[in-house]
């Protein structure tokens, strides 16, 4: 929200490289006006956001290994979304998983799809 300082993370700066391979035209940390969020990687224009979700977006895994986004990360999607934003996840355990930038690129493709 406004007012906060921003931490640009390891994960996100890998997430913002591969992107920008991918579809030119991002903005890093885009201030949305009408909620007050700043979004990690946003384009504008077509009013997509791709946020980076690390360990702390999430709640811890439950019995089934399944990790549940956590309140306040909740609360950000349903409000950019109700502000007229596309939000895509790009959470920590499925970025951690690729081995090279090629698989990157494609996972990327796909959620932009």
């Amino acid at each position: 929200m406004q007012g906060t300082e921003v931490t640009i993370s390891r994960l996100q700066r890998s997430v913002a490289a591969a992107l920008a391979a991918v579809q030119h035209g991002f903005e890093e940390e885009h201030l949305e006006p009408r909620t007050g969020y700043s979004l990690d990687l946003a384009l504008p224009s077509s009013r997509v956001a791709v946020e980076v979700d690390g360990p702390s977006h999430f709640l811890l895994p439950d019995g089934r290994d399944v990790r549940k986004p956590n309140g306040p990360t909740l609360l950000k999607r349903r409000l950019l979304a109700a502000a007229g934003w596309r939000v895509i996840s790009v959470p920590f355990y499925e970025w951690d998983g690729f081995a090279t930038a090629n698989e990157r690129h494609t996972y990327l493709q796909g959620l932009l799809g």
